[in-house]
């Protein structure tokens, strides 16, 4: 998509997040938690820009060797246009370069959209949480950065 930029998740991105995530989610994070995220040393966040306005973002920490990616959203007007992918590759692509093993995340089981575009990048399914949306399930996923079993799983 034409003038995207991504760049870190700081304090005057947060209102924005607010609007997207009420717009987005059923149960959307709050700007208390979202503050909360910014102070946590482990915590990251990429933000998509169009010029002034954001249009998209990930949140994800980094802890022990291994990334878990907690959020994605993206704007509905601007959803498959590729900005959630390019969220996704700058994530692996930091954690790539920060050495980082493995990416982790759980994906309703309902979000057809979320489930390829994970697997679009080699993720695989790596366990089931019963009911961890309310009556939905939550499917674990698995990206492996390095080693034999990386290679087996490219897409």
């Amino acid at each position: 998509m034409q003038n995207l930029k991504l760049k870190e998740l700081s304090k005057e991105d947060v209102n924005d997040l607010v609007k997207l995530e009420k717009e987005l989610f059923k149960n959307p994070y709050s700007e208390e938690l979202l503050l909360r995220e910014l102070k946590t040393p482990f915590s990251c966040g990429i933000v998509a820009k169009r010029g002034e306005e954001t249009v998209g973002y990930c949140l994800f920490w980094i802890v022990s060797g291994q990334c878990e990616i907690h959020r994605i959203g993206v704007k509905r007007e601007f959803q498959g246009k590729g900005i959630g992918s390019l969220l996704i590759k700058a994530v692996i692509d930091l954690c790539k370069r920060g050495g980082i093993s493995e990416v982790l995340l759980e994906v309703s089981e309902e979000n057809e959209r979320a489930l390829n575009l994970y697997r679009k990048f080699g993720f695989f399914e790596e366990g089931i949480r019963k009911n961890y949306y309310g009556s939905e399930n939550a499917i674990l996923m698995k990206l492996k950065l390095g080693g034999e079993d990386a290679e087996r799983r490219k897409p």
